[in-house]
């Protein structure tokens, strides 16, 4: 086999026993992969050094050379800007003494003008492998951090959306007479470290800084720094093999059979407690499980009446779901009555194991871990509540919803799954098609569950719940590919967690979670959210709205401290509270008369809430003129409440707005806020009412603007993303 430039040249630093190549050398590696280097000579006396400035031609830069030579110009060891042999001769005198022993000569290059100094370079994630930064260079880089990510491989497109994201991407333009940045040439910087990425998994970190743009907006890499793997076998990214797309195929089929499990068995199963859980078993059948439910104990005759049996064995038929609930030492010896009675879906509710951070939970995962492999067992958990599946009375917590829709959610956290589909049926109204919960990831993970969702015709829109990944290339992949059909939308917690790998460059240091998984929400178009109560808002809007264009929002509403605020909600959202043009607030004056009532944006209009005929021609104007994209109307229910005896107007302008209000927009999306500040249950009461009558229209109502506002928001990226996408 023929070795390549880097190949040889990568043996050659790891049998010197080093990690980190010289700068020579970096850049030779660099230059092989298209980024573009000065042109660099090496010298070793006082005549060579004046030599090749000679040969460059003045001004040049003189450095240290040398595989010990770190932080060179904290050392001093870089001399810039020298016009003459004479300060070649006393810089290169200079360098030799600072640099002492560790010195083995100097590098001379040309003195690259130019006033713009970039970084670019290569982290490898241990989640997500490699993945290329780019930023405001120089002595700025770490103090003013303006930087932004991607997970390799980087095509053309994403590679230009990298460059236009820093804030300081002003300078890329004309700057103080100097030329725009070649961005071509920028983009090909950043596709050949992608590049180099992949191709070359036993290099860890890469440093090119500075980056320079000369006047003619070239870009020339005037310094670099590559950090080979410590293990010199790393492997590339795992291959997608033929092999890996059946297994996932079996794994499809078989999260569906559990989903929709026609007969599950409970080892563990026990009679509810008094005041008390109601167990594993209890909960399903509580909750109307329609398939056949089999007890396993050998402790008991009967379960309220069910036959109970002592094991696995004795059933009449193979379970389709088996589910754990025994002390975290017993699970070990089931998983092997399970490999030897041929039930493969497991579900561990049984916890103790890895979570723990104990060494005998650690010990018991990685020996059930050893079990479910060598048996070919899938097993969601341990440590988790599983399935959630109203259409199939699937339940493995006390209470639910039995209601059906097209949301599923898969979640690392069992409390999350129970709080989540809870608060988005009791709040929204909105069911589940399917709700995961796998705790552990013992064999089967998120992505696992994302590709069964992706196909599953029940489902529209998916919810994630992660903490960590195993594959988070793969993950990234998927989204990537799911999120144009249906959308996901994802509350990652964790991101401020820095990782504990040690670093070397300033690409390292910037590197950190949030980063990266800032990177992953830029490259996927997911929806990402902060809390279980954003998701929901969230998923509402996608459930309850068609796809919407424009970020341009008009707020119907009054009361002026309200509209100052929703000014700033929209600005943080990133939405467009545009003020209205003169010709439209003369035609809209001519149905809102001046008193009491304030036309910009928000529409300050008191008056449309009391004679509904004006909503409607204010409504209908507003979307007609071509200004806006979204209405929200902001509904104040104690100013309402007073309207009718008994807060009866509520209820009158709820249908107005459901019935009515819709044909005036013009087609538009429409969704309503609604605030309520008294301490008055009277008034409260009107809320369910208010809420379900928009909602079965199909308008999606929030407590508050600025929930509706995020709403909105996140609606808006989604749909620009996709069209950016195409």
């Amino acid at each position: 086999m023929t070795l390549s430039k880097a190949d040889i040249l990568i043996r050659r630093v790891r049998a010197e026993g080093r990690q980190s190549m010289t700068e020579m050398e970096s850049k030779k590696l660099l230059a092989s992969y298209g980024i573009p280097v000065a042109r660099d000579r090496m010298a070793t006396s006082e005549r060579e050094v004046i030599l090749q400035a000679q040969k460059i031609g003045y001004p040049v830069v003189v450095k240290g050379h040398g595989a010990k030579l770190q932080h060179k110009t904290e050392r001093g060891l870089v001399k810039t800007n020298l016009k003459s042999a004479k300060e070649v001769r006393n810089a290169f005198r200079a360098i030799r003494a600072s640099a002492g022993d560790d010195g083995e000569g100097c590098i001379v290059s040309p003195q690259i003008a130019g006033s713009r100094e970039w970084v670019a370079g290569l982290i490898r994630d241990a989640q997500f492998g490699p993945v290329v930064m780019f930023g405001l260079g120089g002595i700025f880089t770490e103090a003013l951090a303006d930087t932004t990510f991607r997970v390799a491989p980087l095509g053309r497109r994403e590679a230009k959306r990298m460059i236009g994201e820093i804030a300081s991407r002003k300078l890329l333009g004309n700057f103080r007479g100097e030329a725009p940045v070649d961005a071509d040439q920028l983009a090909d910087v950043l596709i050949g470290l992608s590049k180099l990425g992949m191709e070359r998994p036993d290099i860890r970190e890469v440093d090119v800084n500075p980056l320079i743009t000369t006047p003619k907006g070239n870009v020339v890499a005037v310094d670099a720094l590559v950090i080979l793997d410590e293990n010199p076998a790393a492997s590339a990214a795992p291959n997608r093999t033929k092999s890996n797309r059946k297994k996932q195929a079996e794994i499809r089929a078989a999260l569906d059979e559990m989903a929709n499990a026609k007969s599950v068995a409970v080892v563990g199963a026990t009679r509810p407690e008094a005041n008390g859980f109601s167990g594993m078993f209890g909960c399903m059948r509580n909750f109307g499980y329609r398939g056949r439910l089999y007890p396993v104990n050998p402790r008991l005759q009967e379960i309220d009446g069910i036959k109970a049996y002592p094991n696995l064995s004795s059933l009449p038929e193979v379970a389709d779901l088996v589910i754990l609930s025994i002390p975290a030492p017993r699970v070990a010896d089931i998983l092997r009555e399970c490999v030897a009675t041929g039930h493969k879906n497991i579900h561990i509710f049984s916890s103790g194991f890895k979570e723990t951070g104990e060494e005998e939970g650690v010990r018991l995962q990685r020996e059930i871990e050893a079990v479910a492999r060598e048996g070919d067992l899938r097993v969601i958990g341990p440590n988790c509540m599983g399935f959630y599946v109203p259409k199939n009375r699937m339940l493995t917590w006390e209470n639910a919803s039995t209601k059906v829709g097209p949301v599923s959610l898969i979640s690392q956290s069992g409390g999350n799954a129970q709080d989540f589909s809870n608060y988005l049926t009791d709040v929204y109204d909105i069911g589940f098609a399917k709700s995961i919960s796998y705790g552990n990831a013992l064999t089967l993970d998120s992505t696992d569950f994302l590709d069964y969702l992706a196909g599953d015709e029940e489902t529209r829109i998916i919810t994630m719940y992660l903490e960590g990944v195993k594959d988070g290339r793969l993950l990234l992949e998927q989204v990537k590919k799911i999120n144009r059909r249906k959308p996901v939308i994802i509350y990652k917690s964790g991101l401020t967690e820095s990782g504990a790998r040690a670093v070397s460059s300033h690409t390292g240091s910037m590197a950190g979670g949030e980063t990266i998984w800032k990177a992953f929400f830029r490259q996927t178009g997911a929806v990402r959210v902060e809390s279980l109560e954003e998701m929901a808002d969230v998923t509402q809007a996608f459930h309850r709205l068609r796809k919407v264009r424009g970020k341009r929002v008009a707020v119907l509403g009054f009361g002026g401290g309200n509209g100052v605020s929703v000014a700033d909600d929209c600005a943080k959202a990133g939405l467009e509270l545009p003020v209205l043009s003169d010709g439209l607030i003369r035609k809209l004056r001519k149905h809102v008369p001046p008193a009491g009532s304030m036309i910009r944006n928000p529409i300050d209009a008191a008056i449309a809430f009391v004679y509904l005929p004006l909503m409607g021609e204010v409504l209908d104007v507003v979307a007609r003129s071509g200004e806006i994209d979204h209405f929200i109307v902001s509904v104040p229910f104690d100013w309402l409440y007073k309207q009718e005896p008994d807060g009866a107007y509520i209820e009158t302008l709820a249908t107005y707005l459901a019935t009515e209000a819709g044909k005036y927009a013009g087609g538009k999306p429409m969704l309503v806020a609604w605030r309520q500040y008294e301490a008055s249950p009277k008034i409260r009461r009107w809320v369910p009412v208010f809420k379900d009558i928009l909602m079965k229209a199909g308008i999606p109502v929030y407590e508050g603007l600025p929930k509706a506002v995020r709403a909105l928001s996140k609606l808006a990226e989604y749909y620009e993303y996709q069209g950016l996408a195409k």
